[in-house]
């Protein structure tokens, strides 16, 4: 578990810069929006995947955590909080794979938009 634990914790910092380098390459590709650039998509799957390699790791935390406390409900709550706003993140920032067929910009402006909501997201839910 203390793996885990230590995984739970460094691989957020990885998250948070993936997260950044995703939001400045949508950024420089606003400037030349006439194709969604490969580097633009490299870093926006690094990121959407590594939240989602951090949520099963949170989960596999959590339940046995939950049993040991014999699913307190006024003990967990903050727990069951982060995993909803996590989940919310997630969810906003694979949202960004709906617009594939919108036109570029259209397209950059969205996912821009998503990512920063969904990283907005994630420091709400880790504070």
């Amino acid at each position: 578990m203390e793996i885990l634990t230590t995984l739970h914790a460094h691989n957020r910092w990885l998250i948070v810069i993936f997260a950044l380098l995703a939001i400045v390459f949508l950024i420089l590709n606003r400037k030349d929006s006439t194709e969604y650039k490969k580097s633009t998509k490299f870093f926006g799957s690094l990121y959407a995947y590594f939240l989602v390699f951090q949520f099963l790791i949170g989960l596999l935390l959590f339940f046995p955590k939950a049993q040991s406390l014999n699913w307190d409900m006024s003990v967990l709550r903050i727990q069951f909080e982060h995993a909803t706003t996590m989940i919310l993140a997630i969810g906003i920032a694979h949202s960004a794979a709906a617009w594939k067929k919108l036109e570029p910009s259209k397209r950059i402006n969205n996912t821009l938009i998503a990512y920063v909501v969904s990283l907005g997201l994630i420091f709400l839910g880790v504070s």
